[in-house]
């Protein structure tokens, strides 16, 4: 393919690098998202526990003073040792939350105050259960003396972990806000690209479609050597000046047959590819003396023809006039450049609907008048009288 279509090959190429890009951006934002939603996990069992913990160690606090009171009451101890468990369990989950928290300054500050928290809670647990066990000597003051403990824990200690609760849950929307207008960009970008995409795709396809389509229309209707029109594509043109069946009236127009004379000659002389190259150059000569809405056509062999649409007698016979002095006029040149000799044609013309009801009739009559040109020595023009 070489070099062609390249513009639309870097364009795609561009295209596909940016949707690459665009999709590990993607599944790199999926992935702080995941991460983010494991963090949030984590997060929200860090604060069950320490609302486990908080509740649990204020309920050890009330069975106490209801097992002071009621002397005892084997059911207030059993109350105790539930809420007991449950804190151990709460605590612990503190704890290992702290431990998965990646070094750094919140990190270093969770573990510190989490480590603290354990010996406060450990002070007042070792009170309690002293408590718990008959320590009842001067039991209000005892009573009075851990609730204050039971404050100190939760103001200096617990506290502080719920203010990171709250620190961390700010970060956590600010974070997911962020991921979720990355993701939402991500995806009108890959949609705009992928809409770019198809559209280039459609753009090229049908573009390729088209050459195709001109390029089997060329081979079908066009002459391969001079690219003129063939008999084929002649086919069309009269068609549409022989109207149809579907009641197009017929249009009037003049044909011009046209003839290389002593081609023969030339092709002996000079060789077929000097032929076959002057062919070409005749055909490019015709082509520039003619009106842009006449047909030109590569009627067989060295003969030409011209189809004129409403032209009258006298303009018919100028234009096949001017064609054989261009064509007289003009230096050709072989194949190796060198000019060749002077070349000259023979031009019969034809009218419709003078010379004949149908093409056939007039082109009949303009190959009639062709020979009349050449039988009178050739390089002149022989049309209606």
């Amino acid at each position: 393919m070489g070099n062609r279509h390249i513009g639309f090959k870097l364009a795609v190429g561009f295209l596909f690098v940016a949707l690459l890009a665009t999709y590990a951006f993607y599944w790199f934002s999926i992935s702080k998202l995941h991460g983010e939603t494991e963090g949030l996990r984590l997060f929200a069992s860090h604060l069950e526990a320490s609302d486990t913990f908080h509740s649990a160690m204020y309920q050890m606090l009330l069975e106490a003073g209801a097992y002071y009171r009621g002397q005892g009451d084997e059911q207030d101890l059993k109350a105790y040792r539930r809420n007991r468990a449950q804190a151990g369990t709460a605590l612990a989950e503190l704890q290992q939350y702290a431990d998965t928290l990646p070094q750094g300054e919140i990190g270093t500050r969770i573990r510190r105050r989490t480590l603290e928290l354990r010996s406060a809670y450990a002070e007042y647990l070792k009170n309690l259960d002293e408590f718990m066990g008959g320590g009842w000597k001067d039991g209000a003051g005892r009573l009075a003396a851990l609730r204050d403990q039971f404050d100190v824990v939760f103001s200096k200690y617990y506290l502080r972990i719920h203010d990171h609760h709250a620190h961390r849950r700010l970060i956590m929307n600010r974070e997911f806000s962020q991921a979720w207008e990355t993701m939402g960009l991500l995806f009108f970008v890959q949609l705009v690209m992928v809409v770019s995409v198809g559209l280039l795709a459609v753009f090229y396809l049908d573009r390729v479609v088209l050459k195709a389509f001109d390029s089997t229309e060329r081979m079908a209707y066009r002459d391969k050597l001079t690219g003129l029109r063939n008999r084929a594509g002649l086919d069309r043109v009269i068609r549409y000046l022989d109207g149809g069946p579907d009641g197009r009236p017929r249009r009037r127009y003049a044909l011009i047959m046209l003839d290389i004379d002593h081609f023969k000659d030339y092709n002996d002389t000079h060789g077929h590819p000097a032929g076959d190259h002057l062919l070409r150059d005749l055909g490019m000569v015709i082509i520039k003396n003619v009106r842009n809405q006449d047909r030109v056509v590569r009627y067989g062999g060295e003969e030409f023809l011209v189809v004129l649409e409403a032209l009258n007698a006298d303009e018919a016979l100028a234009a096949a006039e001017n064609l054989r002095a261009a064509i007289g006029s003009h230096r050709f040149k072989l194949p190796d450049g060198k000019v060749a000799d002077q070349v000259t044609v023979s031009l019969g013309v034809a009218l419709y609907p003078q010379d004949g009801r149908n093409y056939q009739q007039v082109l009949n009559q303009a190959d009639q008048r062709l020979y009349q040109a050449k039988a009178l020595g050739r390089n002149r023009v022989v049309g209606p009288a």
